[in-house]
């Protein structure tokens, strides 16, 4: 027999118990399963705090690092071409005949003569900034709530429940805007959310307006509905005077104009790719040039050769570092061409859509009205001076470059006062003289000290 008073049977619990409100949105209490096939991709590595200064030994620890590296990139393509390079190598040392030897050396001279024809460095160069200029653009297209929420904080007034959710669902409904571009154009955002169902699931659309939804029938993707529901809700605000006039309203909806418009760039970057044909051209002039390689950059060895070696090292260093180099830029290049898959470095927009959720619905819900107690500040009634620690009050402060005209010309009439005395200007003198009224006004300028008011 099941005990009724044990919550965790499901069955059998009082009826008095009181029922609390189902939660829309918690992050520590997601409420549904994530699949197996969702896992969230390990971040690559960010060097910024390793270049806290640039300094020889910090800059050597960031060459040799390995995740997210230029060596991590390139290895296998590398190791693969010096399989190739070296079972070549064998080839012409030891199976061979002279005759062979001899037409395979002038191969490789008339390859190694024409290898100018690829212009790889223009054609890779140029493709890299196309590349880099649109990853920037969308970089700055993926849209932040934050402007969103703290217009909607500071102009949807009210801490009844009306408006309270009115401030909450326009903060939804940008995000859900959001959600539905990226399930579009983001692999990772696409399993998180392979269906609308999905969405309401995670609570960032209801059930009933699932159904809304689905009830507009358009031959193209519906972006923009939650947006039309955002900036209708600034209407009913308005009209419950909840928004005191025009002015607010418009402030909002010209952030929310902002936001979809982000939004919009980054659909149409991923309607009209970059034409295929570009590419397919820098990969296979950086793959058909390392290709020609392997048998351009051989030893030739033989006494009669043409282009004989001077000295046989069996290893083509030169070439190995013009590999690294030239297929790391391709790499970099193929990396940022479409920033919206599953590589490492590439955005993480599931991460996007939970802070703006979470930051968006904290500012307008558990923030709002929460100003603090106004207080005289500790500058109050005096001069603003800078408030140095013990360590910085010996740095000197930059003034600009055009007050050194003051010192020249103090300088200078010290010089002619003492040119007019009858007395031999002494340079020495005058610097001294200079460092010490320095001295006086840097010491005049610290000696400040601020005392906190008392309440």
């Amino acid at each position: 027999m099941s005990n009724n008073n044990n919550p965790s049977d499901g069955v059998g619990e009082p009826d008095d118990m009181p029922v609390k409100p189902p939660k829309i949105f918690d992050f520590a209490d997601w409420p549904f399963e994530i699949p197996d096939i969702f896992k969230r991709k390990e971040l690559s590595y960010n060097y910024n705090y390793d270049l806290a200064t640039s300094k020889s030994l910090m800059i050597i620890r960031m060459i040799f690092k390995w995740r997210g590296s230029l060596w991590e990139a390139v290895y296998k393509e590398l190791i693969v071409w010096i399989c190739a390079y070296t079972f070549v190598s064998l080839i012409y040392r030891f199976a061979l005949t002279g005759s062979q030897k001899d037409l395979f050396e002038r191969f490789g001279e008339y390859c190694d003569a024409r290898m100018g024809y690829l212009p790889l460095n223009f054609v890779l160069g140029f493709f890299c900034n196309i590349i880099i200029r649109r990853w920037l653009k969308l970089y700055t297209s993926l849209g932040n709530i934050d402007n969103i929420a703290l217009f909607v904080s500071a102009y949807v007034r009210g801490k009844d429940d009306r408006a309270r959710q009115i401030r909450r669902n326009i903060i939804r409904y940008c995000v859900l805007s959001q959600c539905l571009v990226f399930r579009d154009i983001h692999v990772g955002v696409r399993r998180r959310f392979p269906t609308l169902e999905a969405v309401a699931q995670a609570g960032i659309m209801l059930p009933h307006e699932l159904e809304k939804f689905n009830a507009i029938k358009s031959r193209y993707q519906k972006y923009w509905v939650s947006f039309n529901w955002a900036l209708e809700l600034l209407n009913v605000a308005k009209a419950e005077k909840s928004i005191d006039g025009d002015n607010s309203r418009n402030a909002i909806a010209q952030e929310i104009s902002k936001f979809r418009s982000a939004l919009t760039t980054v659909s149409m970057y991923d309607w009209v790719p970059i034409p295929l044909m570009y590419p397919q051209l820098v990969n296979m002039a950086v793959h058909t040039y390392f290709f020609l390689c392997v048998f351009t950059r051989q030893f030739f060895i033989s006494a009669d050769a043409h282009n004989k070696t001077e000295v046989d090292l069996y290893i083509p260093f030169m070439t190995i570092i013009e590999f690294i180099f030239y297929m790391g830029w391709l790499k970099v290049a193929m990396e940022l061409l479409n920033p919206f898959g599953e590589d490492a470095d590439d955005f993480d927009c599931n991460l996007l859509i939970d802070r703006n959720l979470a930051i968006g619905l904290t500012s307008v819900d558990d923030a709002y009205d929460q100003l603090p107690e106004v207080k005289p500040d500790v500058f109050y009634g005096r001069s603003v001076k800078p408030l140095d620690s013990d360590d910085t009050r010996s740095l000197k402060y930059h003034f600009g470059s055009a007050a050194q005209m003051e010192e020249i010309s103090y300088l200078k009439k010290e010089e002619e006062k003492m040119i007019a005395a009858g007395k031999k200007p002494n340079k020495l003198k005058l610097w001294m003289k200079s460092m010490k009224r320095k001295r006086f006004e840097t010491t005049a300028t610290q000696s400040y000290s601020v005392s906190f008011p008392t309440p």
